[in-house]
């Protein structure tokens, strides 16, 4: 792929278009779009979905090359955390209505957790929602468990406006750069195709190691230490 683009350096890249797409819908729609795209994105359970690049990106855009802001990157970071929480209600519906028919095996781990941490678990879901870490499966088991619904959806919501507000002032202050860099609207250029092709690794590796926590090695890791006292 990176070859790709550098031997052809009139080859617009992909990602460039993606983002102007991005761009162009998120202007359209604007802060209920915001809102409506973290919703949908976060209420996806079997996939991951990055939504966190609409508030990111709608948080960062001008009025022309070097004209005013067009977004209030506080008001987009508050309106999308809400967005997502209601849409992490699904995982969680999903595990309360349907527990015989989830799979466990990705929530058992944190259903463990739940039973040996009860006054934890809210700051587990804070954490969880604070940060890029998957929320799904601990939602999920939460619903399985019957756990009190607004004891998950206050620290969920905190959390998610905290790292979606977060995500709002990054693109703020990071987008113009990031748009220079891709050189979108131009050429492809060796460091562009570069920055994206390493984009992309950093991306899969992100999910891939999200996926791949394993709550019940966590929880279970004291009962694997030997007996001091013996």
């Amino acid at each position: 792929y990176w070859f790709v683009l550098i031997l052809s350096p009139t080859l617009v890249s992909p990602l460039a278009q993606f983002f102007e797409w991005i761009a162009d819908a998120a202007v359209f729609l604007g802060y209920p779009g915001t809102f409506l795209a973290s919703l949908l994105g976060s209420a996806s359970v079997v996939i991951e979905v990055p939504f966190a690049g609409v508030p990111f990106v709608l948080s960062g855009l001008r009025e022309g090359l070097s004209g005013p802001f067009l977004f209030d990157p506080w008001l987009i970071g508050i309106l999308s955390g809400v967005g997502a929480t209601i849409g992490d209600m699904t995982s969680y519906l999903l595990g309360y209505a349907g527990r015989r028919l989830v799979d466990e095996s990705n929530s058992k781990g944190f259903s463990t957790f739940i039973e040996e941490h009860p006054r934890a678990t809210p700051l587990a879901v804070f954490v969880l929602a604070a940060t890029p870490l998957p929320l799904d499966p601990a939602v999920v088991a939460l619903g399985v468990a019957r756990y009190s619904w607004w004891k998950l959806f206050l620290p969920c919501l905190i959390g998610e406006i905290i790292f979606l507000t977060l995500v709002s002032l990054a693109g703020r202050l990071s987008l113009d750069w990031i748009v220079e860099l891709l050189g979108v609207g131009g050429p492809v250029t060796p460091l562009s195709a570069t920055i994206e092709v390493l984009g992309i690794i950093l991306l899969i590796l992100t999910v891939y190691l999200s996926i791949r926590i394993d709550w019940g090695k966590i929880t279970n890791r004291n009962e694997t230490r030997p007996d001091s006292s013996t």
